[in-house]
């Protein structure tokens, strides 16, 4: 059912996986799930710029981070956009959150010492969860001469909507807001979706939003801070 493909960029080692099957059956029903399944395939083989997900120069979209505040202005802010309803927060019983968990029980009954990563927690959610299309995936952008690269952790689909999700195992996913939000982004500007959301998630907490608060309420919130917009140019 797994499809997978590994790929080393700037020497970090990338599983690429994606659910055959899955994407197979929303296929039938959604027939834009058609050009991500070619996406898929295509990666699967390898036809991927690989030179430039290896150059340094290259900007990476996990850079979009947002810097230059303090902790206690950020946290203002998220609070703001949780009572505004533009963020969706969520606890542990989020159902992304429970997969996590119970890899670290895992973990614990095992007696491994040390913290599982993305590669274990991802996989397992691409085996348990019923909407779980594809983890680590690669994703691009040329813009005139230059590119964008990056690595989505997780996809999940629906008959009509997708899902671009990262795991944040630190938490503080304000800070990365920009890195998941431009996935969103450039991925909607792709592919003929227009119900895409962003999840950031571990296993306390998650919270959901629309890529296109990048574009707004972040924005104008940034502007006055005279914080450098970093990801503008590309994903407008």
């Amino acid at each position: 059912m797994l499809n997978r493909r590994d790929f080393y960029h700037q020497n970090i080692r990338y599983s690429f996986h994606y659910h055959k099957e899955r994407l197979n059956k929303l296929n039938q029903i959604n027939e834009n799930y058609n050009k991500i399944k070619r996406y898929f395939t295509e990666i699967y083989n390898g036809k991927i710029p690989n030179e430039e997900f290896n150059k340094r120069k290259t900007p990476r979209i996990s850079n979009f981070k947002i810097k230059g505040i303090k902790k206690a202005f950020l946290m203002s802010f998220e609070k703001k956009l949780i009572r505004s309803e533009k963020i969706k927060k969520y606890d542990s019983n989020f159902l992304l959150s429970t997969y996590v968990e119970d890899v670290y029980n895992n973990y614990r009954k095992s007696k491994i010492e040390k913290k599982p990563g993305h590669d274990p927690i991802l996989k397992n959610i691409l085996i348990k969860d019923k909407h779980a299309i594809a983890i680590e995936i690669p994703i691009w952008r040329r813009i005139q001469n230059n590119y964008i690269t990056g690595h989505i952790d997780l996809i999940q689909a629906r008959e009509d909507s997708i899902k671009i999700i990262d795991y944040k195992p630190e938490g503080h996913f304000l800070y990365s807001l920009p890195q998941v939000a431009s996935y969103g982004l450039i991925f909607k500007s792709i592919f003929s979706f227009n119900k895409i959301t962003c999840v950031s998630f571990n296993k306390k907490e998650a919270w959901e939003y629309k890529p296109e608060i990048l574009l707004k309420e972040i924005k104008d919130y940034l502007i006055p801070h005279r914080i450098n917009l970093n990801w503008e140019k590309y994903i407008q």
